[in-house]
């Protein structure tokens, strides 16, 4: 205890990630629940196909199979996998003409995790860096007069505020790290005083060896987030996590955070 206090009490900046970590939503199935419904089918089926792949094991096909290749997830072409999503969605969400306002409603509808607000205020030099939406998450940040360096998808508008397109640089789940690395040679943060704080296996790419890492999980998710490492091997990643918060809420770091500070 007194060692994680004490590396507690280094930590001036923070890395964090959105959806399930600083809300307790989802923004891709907020945004499609504004899609008409043949859409909308078309929008769940692809988000049900991919977190299917990302948390199940995939049975083995043959090659009379037309899904032999297209059937499963590839770690090494997930990357290629998220951009091909969100040019998807991007393309649904225009056909559905979506607007910038839109996209702001959604991030009035994203419920902020207890304690959120607060850890972010926390830091010296913040970050949110999302396989989401740019945008939406700046809303949300400004909603809360929070101010931060925000990484994600980021969306094009015209004159009238239409949407027509995205950045091609999509920020894609497994590239997140690279995100972390930029924003700590920007802001100047070593790693033993950057917080990077997550919900999934995918946000422990952001996580370095000595950073102060977080894996925030409810309690009702703890058995299957702890399968999710164990059947994938993913136990060099477990290695990086500083601790586990089983909790709903972030006030129980907020106070660790507060306490070291004050204490070591």
């Amino acid at each position: 205890m007194h060692e994680l206090m004490s590396r507690a009490a280094r930590v001036r900046n923070g890395c964090f990630d959105f959806d399930g970590t600083l809300h307790t939503g989802n923004t891709w199935a907020a945004v499609g629940r504004r899609l008409p419904e043949t859409l909308r089918e078309q929008d769940a089926a692809i988000r049900t196909w991919y977190w299917d792949q990302l948390h199940t094991q995939v049975p083995q096909r043959s090659l009379d199979d037309p899904d032999w290749f297209h059937g499963h997830l590839p770690a090494q072409n997930q990357a290629v996998v998220d951009g091909a999503w969100v040019a998807n969605d991007v393309h649904w969400y225009m056909e559905a003409g979506l607007t910038r306002d839109d996209f702001e409603a959604v991030a009035q509808e994203l419920v902020e995790r207890p304690g959120a607000s607060d850890l972010l205020q926390l830091m010296r030099h913040r970050v949110v860096i999302t396989f989401g939406i740019e945008q939406v998450v700046q809303r949300w940040l400004r909603d809360r007069n929070i101010s931060a360096a925000v990484a994600g998808t980021r969306l094009t508008f015209n004159e009238v505020g239409r949407l027509t397109g995205h950045h091609p640089n999509v920020v894609a789940s497994t590239t997140k790290e690279h995100a972390a690395r930029r924003f700590c040679e920007l802001c100047g943060s070593t790693k033993d005083e950057t917080l990077v704080i997550g919900d999934s296996v995918v946000d422990v790419h952001m996580m370095g060896p000595t950073n102060f890492n977080v894996l925030v999980v409810p309690p009702s998710e703890i058995d299957r987030k702890l399968r999710d490492f164990r059947e994938n091997s993913l136990s060099a990643m477990w290695d990086r996590v500083t601790m586990i918060l089983a909790d709903d809420s972030l006030e129980p770091l907020v106070a660790l955070l507060r306490d070291a500070r004050e204490n070591t």
